[in-house]
């Protein structure tokens, strides 16, 4: 790996910055329990990025709100777009309505906020899961009629075991079914679940320390 020791301002700032982060993790807390330097200027940086996150999003935000706005100013999909902005514009006047309120009262109050989400935010959510539930049964049946081997029975059988004991009726007449479907939620699915945690986890620490050492500058440096 080849370090590169003639680096602009900015690549040396992101190093710099992830250095003390990463050290701050092991040598952030003195044996007392208090916060060494290192900690204190983690916790800041730290605090940093969130504040920068949020700046992020609603940068974010703006952009989408530009391109939907040069769709209906060009007539490409402007109903859609049109839907969109007005879903935007209503529930964040919602949310600030509603932050102004409990700022008045003193006590969280997010009536209207809550309605949205429990009356529009969460069907869309559950309709989402159902076209999940249907393609992957479809996808189940391909890869039945493409390739049938072991572990092809095995995926179909999960999908199987899985939709039928969202029934409730099955579930209390075949009680059975329902440890099943408990032991495939709690011991195959979460470990596969951590070994793709564990994953991304390597993944972002090798791209990470690739970045710190001046190997990747995918911030423009």
């Amino acid at each position: 790996m080849k370090l590169i020791f003639k680096i602009p301002f900015s690549v040396a700032l992101a190093m710099g910055v992830g250095l003390v982060v990463l050290l701050g993790y092991f040598f952030g807390i003195n044996p007392d329990g208090s916060l060494t330097l290192l900690g204190i200027l983690r916790n800041y940086f730290l605090q940093g990025a969130v504040a920068v996150a949020g700046i992020a999003m609603l940068v974010g935000v703006a952009n989408l709100a530009a391109v939907h706005l040069k769709k209906i100013r060009t007539g490409q999909g402007e109903g859609y777009s049109f839907v969109l902005l007005f879903a935007l514009i209503l529930t964040l006047g919602v949310g600030i309505f509603d932050m102004v309120q409990t700022y008045m009262q003193g006590e969280p109050s997010l009536v209207r906020t809550n309605w949205i989400f429990e009356n529009i935010q969460l069907p869309i959510e559950t309709s989402l899961m159902a076209v999940l539930a249907i393609s992957l049964t479809y996808a189940a049946a391909r890869l039945l009629g493409r390739r049938m081997n072991f572990l092809s029975a095995v995926f179909v059988g999960v999908v199987l075991v899985l939709l039928l004991t969202t029934m409730p009726q099955l579930t209390e007449q075949l009680s059975w079914l329902g440890a099943l479907r408990t032991w495939i939620v709690q011991v195959p699915a979460v470990g596969g679940a951590r070994g793709i945690l564990l994953g991304v986890a390597l993944g972002t620490i090798a791209t990470g320390i690739r970045i710190l050492v001046g190997s990747d500058r995918p911030y423009g440096g």
